[in-house]
């Protein structure tokens, strides 16, 4: 095997990634001094393992990375690989070739790899090992080196002739048989303590274990009856509560067919009450009705009466119209005829008067200036005053019959307008009634929409109120549930304590009976109190320690021993106050420790106890330290150069001295003494709190409920003043509808009342247009009577004078005269009755078309009354069809809503009995509400029961216990097994366990130290076996290497002897190794009298001594003849072509001697500062001083 070839990069000075190939012959590494070419020399002894920096000329590991230079920067890795030919196998590994890296990074992190492959360190130095190529080997050899071996000292020049002979692994593995020597040594002595330690509780367990299995044999029993009884009850209950169940069913299924049947009645009810109020509406409504009805039809019938006086009157007047306008047709007829006589008279009277007037023309001149007769001018006047008067008694007739029927109408307007006036006040008295009414409708109906506001609301408060009243029920229940269960745990935690369970023995014995021994004061576990986060840091710091029991003094720790020894209870640790002393860490270790990053602090200072144990936990405690977890432990160890124990959070150890405990371990009640007290201080807060929070939250159900209750009260208050105010609202709308319908009517009787006013104003305009006018007819008929009266009594005192101056006339004339007088007087009289005639021909055309018109006018008020008469008629049929009509709809529905009320009050029998069945029914409820809840809460008390106390459901239960009968005998049976499980007394439940894991741990324990005990043997007999091979190896090593030192010397030197001696032969593991040399010319000598020169080619020939017996596969001598004088260096290359056949070196040298001795040369320069760089050189190209020249130029 040889070294093939070597590659850097990153490694010191060589920057760059260089690669080095080596023959298999000698190969000369050249150059100036600082160029780097020792480098080589320990990237070599780097890549195989070294681990010293100083022996790499460094301060720390990352110095060997490329620290930089003033062109380059600083590298983060650097890498060496060197690759082996191992095609003889001298390695034992299947590879012909052996490559082995080593990388190591500026964070510090290595790694490394053989064949490519990623192992350890450990594997590359144990491939390495007895090899001749380990760290410790003479296979890579420095000037250091050679002046090491006759500078040291006996004991240590021994190593170069272990490695030689092959011995270290057997070292190394005699020092880890010690170690495992140790370890087991340490092992057995905790073994053995545990084991005395077990032997003490053994005995105390086995009577604890034999109380257990007899009350685990009687619980047993008493657990199978009283689960079969239990179960036996809960299907009893079962039984209850599905009967409950099932009749809570039935009557549920019967109190809704009954709330429904309600229901059902009470719209029903609503219905037919809706249905009586709109009879009642409608009765009140169709009443009025039927008095309008009446009303109208008696204001028909005497409008029907008025009328029909009315039409008589005019027929009356009709017919007396006609029979004046006959008696004026006959008058005017006789006129006619009278007119026609009169004008032939007249005719013939003028023919006569003309023969006449001829006669008397003279007299009738004289004549002329004379008026007529007085006589004639009376009768004309008396003419005119009866027709005047005939005029003043039709005037007077039309007034009387204009007064008459004046008086009527005034009569009938007096009726008329009193009862509009009655019917004006009763519709101001209605219209204030219905203001009235709607007034308190409003208020009621705003009352109602506030009271149903205030139900809504009230609802919702209810539903809110139960609701919270549910929820709070519920968290009760659930916090009571809690509480239990608290309480339950409290009560186990402190029987724990009381019996002091979890407590060795011995230990629990003297706590026990503590008031009976006098000082003690409690085992340390009970008189400290631990935070939670650091329970499991301290339970590992004290281990056994937390049971030692602190006592007063001495005396008491005396009396405590005594006291168990006599009654065998086990073995204790007692603490005396009085002796204990307290230890502290140093200031110095304690600033240490808390320089540290995780350092929490010391044990003894984490924890609260009473001042007078202060000693006592500073002596347990005060040198423990507490960290956050094992790394930090770690750090905090090596910091306080592992002086003192420290403990991590989760319970690993950093012991005293470097040793670490770990792991996961199950904890016993040894290990939960401190969990428990923690635990029950927490718990009594919680149920302290549990117990505050339930007093506050069952007043808040008790306030809820009540709350509740109150709401529901006012609901029902509220849903009573509802109804009445409801019942209120129906009676005052129908008051209101009623008052409504009555102002409707008087309203229509007021219209009727107006018409009848406006009538009769027409009437009294019209009577007083016709009054005035004929008054003033009258009038003016009485002032022509009079103006005729006056003229009549004129004419009648004048008429004498007259006569006499007519006489006169007429005597004077003759009495032809006289004749045509006479005829004149007849002409003038046939005249004046024509005129006369004419007159009355007139006034009785005029009369008769006055007659005509007014007869026309009564005959169409006649047809007109007619008309009227008969749409009375037909109105009076009509309205008492309507009332007759009405009458059988009132009668038809008085007898429905007397029907309607007495279905509503057998409604009201039906709802009141079932309201009386429903409150029984409901009543009849909350007693199997009550039995079945009183069965669901024995069945829940049971199945808690089975499952607190048993831990088993009811199924299981029945499933796994046979039957019992639930009687007296029975219940006796589980008490008499109950007093005898008391009379037990406080029992170790955990003592069978106990007492088995203790036996089979002292079977275990016992078995293990037998078997320490021969390990112990055996590693001793492995030892010494090693020892042997050692001392037999190192002896025939020692004895060729010496033999052939005495060759090699004189021939280094040429002539003179030496000698090597053991300096204790009989201790061959320890002995050292001496050297004496006698150079030529000198007597025989100590190494260290010899001159430089003399001591390192000494020094030399016994490297090449041992090479000869323990050949290697290459050699790196690194500038180990520089002490060497010319011929010394020819002798020393000489040697090195001797063994060149069996060895490969790799020579560092700038002597030339050595030099030529080479096969092949590498010169290391450095072109660039502080960066080495491989050149290929020819030996003339090198200097005495170690400068090589290329190409006529100096490299350095």
């Amino acid at each position: 095997m040889y070294l093939k070839k070597i590659e850097l990069a990153g490694f010191k000075s060589f920057a760059d990634r260089t690669v080095i190939d080596f023959e298999n012959s000698i190969t000369g590494i050249v150059g100036p001094n600082g160029s780097g070419k020792s480098n080589i020399t320990e990237a070599v002894r780097w890549v195989l393992g070294e681990q010293s920096a100083r022996n790499l000329r460094g301060g720390k590991m990352p110095d060997v990375i490329f620290a930089g230079s003033d062109s380059r920067k600083p590298l983060n890795i650097s890498e060496v690989t060197v690759v082996l030919d191992n095609s003889d196998h001298y390695l034992p590994v299947d590879y012909s070739e052996v490559s082995v890296v080593r990388r190591l990074h500026r964070t510090g992190e290595s790694e490394f790899f053989l064949n490519k492959q990623a192992c350890r360190l450990k594997d590359i130095q144990e491939l390495f090992m007895d090899s001749g190529l380990g760290k410790e080997s003479f296979s890579i050899i420095s000037q250091g080196k050679v002046e090491a071996i006759f500078a040291s000292k006996p004991q240590d020049r021994r190593g170069i002739f272990e490695e030689a002979a092959g011995v270290l692994k057997y070292k190394q593995r005699k020092k880890q048989a010690e170690q495992k020597l140790f370890e087991t040594e340490d092992n057995l002595s905790r073994v053995q303590d545990i084991v005395y330690e077990l032997e003490d509780q053994m005995a105390p367990l086995k009577e604890q274990s034999a109380t257990a299995k007899q009350y685990l044999a009687l619980k047993e029993e008493f657990t199978k009856i009283d689960v079969a009884y239990t179960v036996a009850e809960m299907k009893e209950a079962k039984i209850a509560f599905g009967q409950a169940a099932e009749q809570l069913e039935s009557l549920n299924t019967e109190l809704t067919t009954i709330a429904q049947t309600i229901q059902q009645k009470e719209a029903r009810l609503q219905e037919q009450r809706l249905s009586r109020s709109q009879l009642d509406q409608w009765l009140e409504k169709n009443n009025q009705t039927q008095v309008s009805l009446v009303e109208a039809l008696k204001q028909a019938e005497g409008q029907q009466e008025v009328l029909q006086e009315r039409s008589k009157h005019t027929q009356k007047s009709a017919q007396e119209y006609q029979e004046n306008l006959a008696e004026v047709k006959e008058k005017l007829t006789a006129l006619e005829a009278e007119k026609t006589d009169l004008v032939e008279k007249l005719s013939q009277k003028n023919g006569l008067v003309q023969t006449i007037e001829k006669e008397i023309e003279q007299a009738q001149t004289e004549l002329q200036k004379y008026q007529k007769s007085t006589k004639e001018l009376i009768e004309e006047l008396r003419a005119k005053y009866v027709d005047q008067m005939q005029e003043q008694a039709n005037i007077g007739n039309e007034l009387k019959y204009l007064e008459r029927q004046y008086t009527q109408e005034m009569a009938k307007n007096q009726t008329s307008l009193e009862k509009q006036e009655n019917t004006n006040q009763d519709y101001e008295q209605k219209q204030q009634a219905v203001t009235e009414v709607t007034t308190q409708l409003e208020q009621l109906q705003s009352t109602l929409s506030e009271q149903k506001r205030q139900f809504d609301q009230l609802q919702e408060k209810q539903r809110s109120y139960q609701k919270q009243y549910e929820n709070a029920q519920n968290k009760m229940y659930q916090l009571m549930d809690e509480t239990r269960q608290i309480k339950a745990r409290i009560k186990s935690l402190q029987d724990i304590q009381e019996n002091y369970s979890g407590f060795y023995q011995g230990v629990r014995v003297v706590l026990q009976q503590q008031n009976e021994l006098s000082g003690i004061k409690g085992a340390v576990a009970e008189l400290i109190e631990v935070p939670s986060d650091y329970t499991l840091a301290i339970e590992t710091a004290l281990g056994a320690q937390a049971q030692h029991i602190v006592v007063e003094n001495e005396a008491a720790a005396r009396d405590g021993i005594t006291f168990l020894k006599q009654r065998r209870a086990g073995r204790a640790t007692f603490l005396p106050m009085t002796t204990i002393k307290p230890r502290q860490l140093s200031a110095a270790a304690s600033n240490q420790a808390q320089n540290v990053s995780g350092f929490i602090g010391v044990a003894s200072q984490l924890i609260d106890f009473s001042a007078e144990y202060s000693a006592i936990i500073q002596n347990l405690l005060g040198t423990t330290l507490i960290a956050q977890d094992l790394q930090s432990a770690n750090e905090i160890a090596r910091a306080v150069q592992f002086r003192y124990r420290v403990v991590s959070l989760s319970g690993d150890v950093m012991n005293a001295g470097g040793s670490m405990t770990g792991g996961a371990t199950k904890r016993g009640n040894q290990g939960s003494l401190f969990s428990q007290a923690n635990e029950l201080q927490t718990l009594k807060e919680q149920a302290q709190r549990s117990d505050q929070r339930l007093q506050t939250i069952e007043k808040q159900v008790a306030q809820f409920q009540q709350q509740a209750t109150d709401c529901q009260k006012e609901i029902e208050n509220l849903r009573t003043k509802g109804e009445t105010a409801r019942l209120e609202e129906q009676e005052l709308q129908s008051r209101k509808n009623h008052m409504l319908e009555e102002i409707e009517r008087l309203n229509k009787e007021q219209k009727i009342y107006e018409f009848e006013n406006r009538e009769v104003q027409n009437f009294i305009a019209d009577y007083q247009e016709q009054k005035e006018t004929l008054s003033e007819q009258q009038k003016n008929v009485e002032e022509q009577l009079q103006q005729l009266q006056t003229e009549m009594q004129e004419l009648n005192e004048q008429d004498d004078l007259i006569e006499k101056r007519r006489t006169s006339l007429s005597q004077e004339l003759s009495e032809k005269k006289a004749e045509l007088a006479v005829n004149k007087e007849q002409i003038s009289t046939l005249k004046q009755q024509i005129q006369t005639n004419e007159q009355t021909v007139s006034e009785q055309s005029q009369r008769k078309e006055t007659l005509t018109k007014q007869l026309d006018a009564l005959t169409s008020n006649v047809s007109d009354h007619e008309v009227t008469e008969e749409s009375l008629q037909k109105q009076v049929a009509t309205l008492t069809q309507k009332k007759d009509e009405l009458q059988e709809q009132l009668r038809d529905k008085r007898e429905e809503r007397d029907r309607l009320y007495q279905e509503i009050n057998e409604q009201d029998e039906d709802l009141s009995q079932l309201n009386q069945q429903q409150k029984g029914k409901l009543a009849e409820k909350t007693t199997v509400e009550v039995e079945k809840n009183r069965q669901e809460n024995l069945l829940d008390h049971r199945l808690d029961y089975l499952q607190e106390e048993y831990h088993i459901t009811f199924e299981k239960a029945e499933f796994d216990y046979e039957p019992v009968e639930r009687n007296n005998e029975t219940k006796e049976q589980i008490q008499h097994l109950r007093r005898k499980i008391e009379q037990l007394g406080p029992v170790n439940l955990n003592a069978i366990e106990q007492y088995e894991e203790v036996a089979q741990r002292y079977d275990f324990l016992h078995k293990q130290r037998e078997d320490l005990l021969t390990a112990k043997n055996q590693l001793f007999t492995t030892m010494d076996e090693m020892d042997e091979e050692v001392k037999v190896r190192f002896k025939d090593i020692f004895e060729k290497i010496r033999e052939q030192f005495k060759v090699v010397f004189p021939n280094m030197f040429g002539g003179g002897r030496a000698e090597l001696f053991l300096t204790d032969p009989n201790d061959l593991l320890n002995t050292g190794v001496e050297i004496e040399a006698q150079p030529p010319g000198k007597k025989l000598q100590n190494l260290s009298l010899l001159s430089g020169g003399e001591r390192a080619l000494t020094a030399i020939a016994l490297l090449f001594s041992i090479i000869q017996v323990r050949p290697v596969p290459f050699c790196v001598l690194d500038e180990v003849e520089a002490a060497l004088d010319e011929a010394n260096i020819l002798r020393f290359a000489n040697y090195l072509q001797t063994f060149n056949n069996d060895t490969q070196f790799i020579v560092v040298t700038h002597r030339k001697g050595t030099m030529e001795a080479c096969n092949v040369l590498y010169g290391i320069t450095m072109e660039e500062s502080g960066v080495s760089k491989i050149v290929s050189v020819r030996l003339e190209d090198v200097a005495e001083n170690g400068q090589i020249a290329v190409e006529g130029k100096d490299k350095t």
